[in-house]
């Protein structure tokens, strides 16, 4: 007696047709990128918006960043002409930090738009306090108490409510941003290709 044989499915017509079992393909990950490649990859594709781009990609080339940045400022408290050197390559860097950004929430099917969002507000949060401060820049800069350095910053705010109050939701609109973005940004590759390509993880 052959009772332990699979038996074909029984069609119920009551309850219609079943839906056949969906295939999923077999897909394997590829390995870690290594820092030297994650970071040669982002600035090989310097202005680059388009793609995807994994996590190691990403993160490898955030730390290069940092530690860029950290060695400029540590080296200025000695050679103080290196301060303004640190900030040209600082924002020359910026250029790659946002494109692998935009390429890391595509690899996740998220537009490139949160990133633009995102600049967009620190941009203004930055022209705003720049607006209101400007007028008081010569008080700022010369000697006094942390009173009245406190009362002139108290001053350009009243006389610039404008100003401030786009400073304000400028600056909680980047907060939102940078808090969508992260998130986005800490989340595993998605395998399968997408509308901004191939993935770069899982073949």
């Amino acid at each position: 007696m052959e009772q332990n044989q699979p038996q074909p499915p029984v069609f119920n017509p009551q309850q219609g047709q079943q839906p056949a079992p969906q295939y999923q393909p077999r897909v394997s990950a590829s390995p870690m990128l290594d820092p030297v490649t994650a970071v040669k990859n982002c600035l090989n594709k310097f202005f680059n918006f388009k793609g995807r781009a994994r996590r190691s990609e990403y993160w490898w080339f955030v730390l290069f960043t940092i530690i860029v940045s950290s060695v400029f400022s540590s080296l200025s408290l000695f050679l103080p002409m290196l301060s303004v050197v640190g900030m040209v390559i600082g924002l020359i860097l910026l250029i790659p930090m946002l494109a692998a950004l935009t390429r890391r929430l595509h690899d996740r099917g998220h537009s490139g738009w949160w990133v633009f969002l995102y600049g967009l507000s620190l941009v203004l949060a930055y022209g705003a306090v720049m607006y209101i401060l400007y007028p008081y820049l010569g008080q700022l800069q010369g000697e006094g108490s942390y009173g009245e350095l406190a009362k002139i910053m108290a001053d350009a705010v009243q006389d610039n409510q404008g100003a401030a109050t786009v400073y304000l939701f400028s600056c909680l609109a980047a907060l939102l941003f940078f808090i969508i973005t992260l998130v986005f940004s800490v989340m595993d590759s998605k395998w399968g290709e997408n509308k901004y390509g191939p993935s770069p993880k899982y073949q």
